[in-house]
């Protein structure tokens, strides 16, 4: 594959993921304790603020760590900035936090491609 073409799918796939992430959230229950924070790091990533929707995310992890929501976006937000290792790992902490069947198979389609790499 050229250069181009790489640099086209890596788009394709930040803008497929920025929109699955903002529609997950409007359907998904969002959490008392760590609502506002992710609010903010839709609200960053919608703009381009990665770093700092990164910060929010933390921040939410550190109020709820065991909201598997919150370890599905940033797994989703690494797979979005290309840090492959740390969205594995997000993923994994999704999986290790739910039990929702639906969402562990979500983690694990998304795992089989990360680990493609």
């Amino acid at each position: 594959m050229n250069k181009k073409k790489i640099k086209e799918i890596s788009m394709q796939k930040k803008i497929i993921t920025i929109l699955f992430i903002t529609f997950s959230i409007l359907l998904e229950p969002i959490y008392s304790q760590s609502g506002t924070y992710l609010k903010e790091a839709i609200s960053a990533m919608e703009a381009g603020l990665f770093k700092e929707a990164l910060k929010q995310l933390d921040i939410a992890r550190v109020k709820e760590p065991n909201n598997a929501e919150v370890y599905k976006l940033k797994a989703l937000l690494y797979e979005a900035i290309n840090e492959n290792n740390n969205a594995i790992s997000a993923w994994n902490n999704c999986i290790k936090n739910t039990k929702n069947k639906n969402l562990i198979r979500e983690a694990q389609i998304h795992l089989d491609h990360l680990q493609g790499y």
